[in-house]
């Protein structure tokens, strides 16, 4: 089985180095090695060099030579690149979709403070987070309407926006209004991620 590894690819020096200390301190009990990058070609040296590894590449996707879409898929075809998190400060609503469809498993804007930035690329490692080894009650944290647990069930059930539409009788429009809302309030970035996450704290 390959090691767990992490790259930081980040050409903004203060931002990587601090988000590179933070994950070696959150990942340093589980013996997760982390590596930094300043652009694309020293990223992929790392994964060339660690070949033996299984990598989670948390990628700026603004990057002098290459970058958005472009490095995202560059990223993303190596062999031993298992995700590509993509993370920006550039605006969430535009490129969210387009990190996504480039094959990234998750975008994370640069707001977010540093801990939530590593709880979303633990859950994508299979590891505990630091809010997530709670008791069941914890559910009743998250608040969410009764209209949005219907919408939620039905997204667990696997049903497309328009299924949900007539179910509940509103309109399409509506249901994707409020599957945004699920999606801010479990902290998640698309349906797959929202039922594993309903199912754990047992929503569904």
């Amino acid at each position: 089985m390959r090691k767990k590894a992490l790259l930081i690819v980040d050409d903004h020096p203060v931002y990587r180095d601090a988000l590179g200390d933070k994950f070696c301190s959150e990942f340093a009990k589980w013996k997760i090695a982390v590596e930094l990058a300043a652009d694309a070609n020293e990223g992929l040296e790392v994964l060339g060099r660690f070949s033996d590894h299984e990598w989670i590449v948390v990628l700026d996707i603004l990057l002098h030579g290459v970058s958005g879409e472009d490095a995202i898929a560059l990223f993303k075809s190596q062999p031993n690149a298992k995700h590509v998190v993509a993370i920006s400060g550039l605006d969430e609503s535009e490129w969210k979709k387009k990190a996504l469809s480039s094959g990234a498993s998750a975008f994370i804007s640069k707001n977010n403070v540093s801990q939530f930035i590593c709880d979303q690329v633990k859950e994508l490692m299979d590891m505990p987070s630091q809010h997530t080894d709670v008791e069941p009650k914890a559910r009743f944290e998250f608040r969410l309407t009764s209209r949005q647990r219907e919408v939620l069930e039905l997204i667990a059930g696997g049903h497309p926006n328009k299924i949900i539409a007539d179910r509940l009788s509103i309109s399409e429009q509506t249901v994707k209004i409020h599957i945004n809302q699920i999606f801010r309030e479990l902290k998640v970035f698309n349906r797959t991620q929202a039922v594993l996450k309903a199912q754990k704290y047992l929503l569904v």
